[in-house]
């Protein structure tokens, strides 16, 4: 699946690139709370969706946490993934990399947006970003050589 399409199609339909908005108008309940060291989880009961995000991380990495979820909300939410680690042999790490991937591309969509940040530090842009700095170095890599050069 192509997490830039389907960040596009989202940024499409509810005008805003801002996850906590977006779970509000697709009516995804968020909840922060203390997660004594998980950042977040997305999770559904009896069709209700809840994003929860711990309460002691900054702004920053909230709304990169929330887009995280989103991303499994709209990507995996028919997987138990509690289940899916504790019990068998998938491999969460995939499912992980594409709503890091879903997350990276609504939050940042605009490549000549981001282009305007290339003379800085992966490290200082993951700072500014609220992206872990593997996923900033990662988003910057999907545009395309010639864009980067001009």
């Amino acid at each position: 699946m192509n997490m830039k399409k389907v960040a596009a199609a989202v940024l499409s339909r509810y005008q805003t690139r801002n996850p906590f908005k977006i779970c509000d108008m697709m009516g995804i309940n968020v909840a922060f709370t203390d997660l004594n060291g998980t950042r977040g989880f997305f999770h559904r009961a009896l069709n209700v969706d809840t994003i929860y995000i711990d309460d002691s991380l900054n702004g920053y990495v909230q709304e990169f946490v929330c887009a995280h979820e989103l991303g499994h909300a709209l990507l995996h939410a028919d997987y138990n993934a509690v289940y899916l680690d504790t019990r068998t042999y998938q491999v969460m790490g995939k499912l992980e990399n594409a709503a890091d991937r879903f997350a990276a591309f609504l939050l940042w969509p605009d490549d000549d947006e981001l282009l305007e940040y290339a003379d800085y530090s992966y490290e200082r842009l993951s700072f500014a970003m609220g992206l872990p700095e593997n996923l900033v170095r990662w988003r910057f890599e999907q545009i395309s050589p010639e864009r980067m050069e001009s």
